[in-house]
């Protein structure tokens, strides 16, 4: 295996050399530095803002005429077409599951790439449960342009990111002008503004508003209007003699429908298998939510009855404030201070289904059955259909506030710059888990709950209603309480060595403090009238209730370096090396796993704190004045441990990836250009617990991921597509059960109808292509011929109109 790995590295090499060769042939050295290249000047994850030819670094830039060529439906689409970086955005508006080449989704979110907006994190952890860093962020217009970090010195610049960063980088207000964008879902209902505004107050004053609010229904069937909200910034910079000070807050008050691992029908063998919908639910339009299941009465996270609204879906809101300062002291000196306060709250609603089958696997295996009415009725459930165990994620968002702050100073000399700073940080983890159990039919048309009754005429359920938690996964109703606070001193340092080698060394100490608890490690059944009725149904004579409480009490360290070289050898042509080291600590993803929180000295606990990984990448740029390529090969080692709430289930693993990332772009002609990324993954999971999976590939993760895109542009025209695809990938780790591979084509026409006036029609998907993200099962073997996965939506249909002034 190995050695047919290496010999597609050496394929790949070649190729790199080729073009290095014909790059030789087509530019001279005597090529002025003013002639005109693609380039771009970057800031994410390097000490001074530089061109990217001349940095040691893999970074992409997006802006946002491609973003919008792209038809991303959410946030996390976004980031499907950075070569690298693979974006299972099948869960709506957050919850998506974000890593970078080959570095393991264990659980949910991005644990080891974080997003930024203007250099700061969104959240200081990509992975707490039910309030990933994506559920914060939306992309609107008032973001300038995007840049993606992968690998290199992400470890050294930011906390919990050795695999990349992700920074959304707003409008200052410096450039004069505006625009309002109106955009229309034309398939599916969706109707969205975005407005941005920037103009000099006078006096050095600068001001920018900008944001968004959208209302409808998203790319999914779920029965009401599932979308509702938007985000408001506003920015005020104050340019100086020596330096600038800018305050800048946001406003983000958004309701969007989360989507869960759905039914899909799968037949075939593990290896070959064949997937297709439900009967009665389209697994590419459907939605596990419906008109009919609206309402959760439940015991919250202190003992009160908490009532929920289930439509409010992924609420997530965040009222931020942020400050930015540089100064120039003089004599090569810089100072340098980012801060930041934001205070995260909101509630994470979803039905997840916990089994799915016909009445008698499902409705007729509950204890005390003597038969089935759908929910308010008398009328029996039809025998034929397909039934669902749903568990509804009910996750109260308490506090997830988070403070960040990077003060740094640099220097700069001849041949030598010098930055070094401190990195301070304190994030809230204050969740409840508030977890009822209902029973419901399998549809994608307002899909009804059913009531089960005993044969002597007693109702086992209450509107669907079969447990007030979740006694088939032992409980799992919890409340975490606990705060994460990180000191980072940090300093990096840059040389250039000969006129055209410049060597950049760097390295970070994280001093990292847990403290709080957490309670649910048993759940007390109680006798509780939850309804308030004066009558105990059934499912409230067994009620679950938080007990046991473990208190938290623990510090960490990670020590993080990077070291880099750039070797340009003309303003064409580049090579690059880099080798890091970097970690991110585990957050609530640990507890309730059994460790003893409060003892700094237990073996067993140190070996999970942190989750480490090791990388080495090198790679070639070129750059001219109709092309970019760049090539990165690269290699990691993965440390890591996990508890998944779902499985009950804890790893601790050890990952390896090795491979090569391709991006580029070729301009034909005035009328014709492509882009394209192509990341090739050779990952293996080395040792786990589970020694029967070590040798295999980590789940989910493709051989290939790869991006198109043509465009032409013919006066006031401009069409094209984008092309996103995977190849075929395993569920789980037992390497079993294939997912097969996709490829989604999104076209785009835009018009240009007046000066300032452009139309633009896109559509995402269009051929209805069936993108398996993920899976519950990891086998056919023991099932039903339904497993439950979660797809990215099908086709979809978009207009917008957008004036600029």
């Amino acid at each position: 295996m190995e050695a047919n790995v290496i010999k597609k590295l050496l394929v790949f090499g070649t190729m790199n050399i080729a073009a290095f060769m014909f790059s030789q042939s087509t530019t001279t050295d005597s090529t002025s530095v003013k002639d005109k290249m693609i380039d771009e000047v970057v800031i994410t994850g390097n000490s001074n803002p530089k061109a990217s030819i001349k940095t040691s670094t893999s970074i992409s830039t997006l802006k946002p005429a491609d973003i919008i060529n792209a038809a991303p439906r959410t946030t996390a689409e976004i980031f499907r077409t950075i070569p690298g970086i693979r974006a299972e955005s099948s869960g709506g508006e957050g919850n998506s599951n974000i890593t970078v080449r080959g570095v393991p989704v264990s659980a949910g979110g991005s644990r080891y790439l974080l997003i930024q907006e203007d250099g700061l994190p969104v959240m200081q952890f990509g992975d707490i449960a039910f309030g990933t860093q994506d559920q914060f962020t939306r992309f609107d217009s008032f973001v300038s342009r995007i840049e993606a970090l992968r690998g290199g010195s992400a470890s050294v610049f930011a906390s919990n990111s050795p695999a990349g960063i992700i920074n959304f980088i707003t409008k200052t207000g410096e450039k004069q002008g505006g625009s309002i964008t109106q955009q229309v879902g034309l398939n599916y209902k969706n109707f969205r503004t975005d407005v941005d505004y920037g103009t000099p107050l006078g006096n050095n004053y600068f001001i920018g508003v900008g944001g968004f609010y959208r209302g409808g229904d998203g790319p999914r069937k779920t029965g009401y209007i599932s979308n509702n909200g938007g985000q408001f910034r506003l920015s005020l910079l104050k340019k100086f003699e020596k330096g600038s000070i800018r305050i800048y807050g946001k406003y983000l008050d958004d309701r969007t429908a989360a989507y869960m691992p759905m039914p899909i029908a799968v037949s075939g063998s593990d290896s070959n298998p064949d997937y297709s919908s439900l009967s009665n639910y389209n697994i590419l339009t459907g939605a596990l939510q419906s008109s009919n299941f609206r309402n959760d009465l439940t015991i919250g996270g202190n003992g009160q009855v908490l009532k929920s609204d289930i439509r409010d879906g992924m609420h997530s809101v965040s009222k931020t404030v942020g400050l930015e300062f540089n100064y120039d002291l003089g004599s090569g000196w810089k100072l340098e201070e980012k801060a930041r306060y934001a205070a995260n709250d909101g509630q994470f609603l979803a039905p997840f289904p916990a089994s799915v089958g016909s009445k008698a696997e499902i409705l007729e295996s509950i204890a005390g059955y003597g038969s089935a009415v759908y929910a308010g009725t008398n009328t029996a459930v039809d025998s034929n259909a397909k039934y669902m165990k749903t568990v509804l994620f009910n996750t109260q968002l308490n506090n997830l506030n988070n403070f960040f702050s990077d003060l740094n100073i640099s220097k700069k000399w001849d041949k030598v710059k010098l930055n070094a700073g401190v990195y301070n940080s304190s994030q809230n983890i204050n969740l409840s888990w508030n977890w009822n159990t209902y029973l419901m039919e399998v549809s994608d048309n307002n899909a009804r709950l059913v009531d089960v009754i005993s044969p002597t005429g007693t109702k086992i359920t209450d509107n669907g209603l079969l447990h007030y938690g979740v006694p088939d996964w032992g409980g799992v109703n919890r409340n975490y309480d606990t705060k994460y606070s990180v000191i980072a001193p940090h300093a990096q340092v840059e040389i250039n060595v000969v006129k055209n080698l410049t060597l950049d060394l760097g390295a970070r100490y994280d001093f990292g403090k847990v403290s709080g608890s957490f309670s649910g490690t048993q759940n007390t059944m109680r006798t509780i009238d939850v309804n308030q009725n004066g009558t105990i149904e059934t499912p409230e004579q067994s009620v679950a209730v938080v007990d046991g409480t473990v208190p938290v009490n623990y510090r960490y360290g990670i020590f993080g370096y990077s070291f880099g070289a750039n070797y340009t050898i003309n303003s064409h042509n580049a090579f690059f090396a880099r080798v890091s080291k970097g970690g991110s600590a585990s957050a609530d993803r640990i507890l309730f796993a059994g460790y003893n929180y409060t003892n700094n000295d237990d073996p067993a606990l140190d070996a999970v704190k942190v989750n480490k990984v090791n990388q080495i990448e090198g790679g070639y740029k070129l750059r001219s004045a109709n092309c970019f390529l760049n090539t990165t090969l690269f290699y990691a080692k993965t440390i890591e441990a996990n508890y998944e709430a779902t499985t009950q289930i804890r790893t601790e693993n050890r990952y390896q990836s090795m491979g090569v990332e391709f991006d580029g772009f070729y301009k034909i002609n005035k009328y014709f250009d492509i882009k394209a990324g192509l990341t090739y993954t050779h990952a293996e999971i080395k040792d786990a617990i589970d020694k029967t999976i070590v040798g295999n590939t980590p789940r989910r993760t493709p051989k290939f991921m790869y991006s198109i895109n043509p465009n032409v542009n013919i006066d006031k025209l401009s069409l094209g597509f984008f092309v996103v695809g995977s190849t075929k990938a395993y569920t789980q780790d037992v390497n079993k059960l294939v997912m097969p591979g996709y490829a989604l084509v999104n076209p785009y026409i835009a018009y240009r109808l007046l000066k300032n006036l452009t139309l633009n029609v896109n559509a995402n998907n269009i051929f209805n292509s069936l993108a398996i993200t993920e899976a519950e099962e990891g086998s056919m073997v023991g099932t039903n011929g339904i497993i439950r996965a979660r797809t990215l939506p099908g086709r979809t249909f978009a207009a917008s109109v957008k004036f600029d002034f």
